[in-house]
Order: C-alpha cells, then sequence, then structure tokens
C-alpha cells in the first residue's frame, strides 16, 4: 500500500519514473471505495486486476525458482 501512496495513486500509464502513475493496488482500493453493485465491471475489474496481481506473483515466482534451481552451486 505504501507503493501506492508513493507512486501519487493517480491513473495514468506513462514509462517515465518522476511522473506520477497508478498501481494495481491502488487501482483495487480506488474502486473498491465506492458502493460497487455486484456484478457490474467496476466489481468485477477489482476481481480481474486482483487476479492479474496473483498470477504476475505466481509466475516471478517460478521463474527466480527455475533460476535459482539453474545457477545454484553445490557445496
Amino acid at each position: 500500500m505504501i507503493v501506492a501512496i508513493a507512486a501519487g495513486q493517480q491513473p495514468t500509464l506513462t514509462v517515465d519514473p518522476r511522473q506520477p502513475a497508478a498501481t494495481i493496488t491502488a487501482f483495487i482500493v480506488q474502486v473498491s471505495l465506492g458502493d460497487q453493485p455486484h456484478g457490474t465491471v467496476g466489481y468485477q475489474s477489482m476481481f480481474a486486476a486482483g487476479l492479474a496481481l496473483f498470477v504476475m506473483t505466481l509466475l516471478f515466482n517460478i521463474v527466480g525458482y527455475v533460476l535459482r534451481k539453474r545457477y545454484r552451486q553445490a557445496y
């Protein structure tokens, strides 16, 4: 959550690290603060963003595990 606050919570996409941008976590917080009726696009987008975060984290962990296993030195 601190990354969301530090990034400025602005809903813009930029490659310049000096410009404010939004994280996926900030998007979830922003959407969930409003009352979202069940089944709306906003409601479903929160879960889609959470699923995207989960899949990205899982993939990074798998890649890290494979790289660690491949380049680990035997003692």
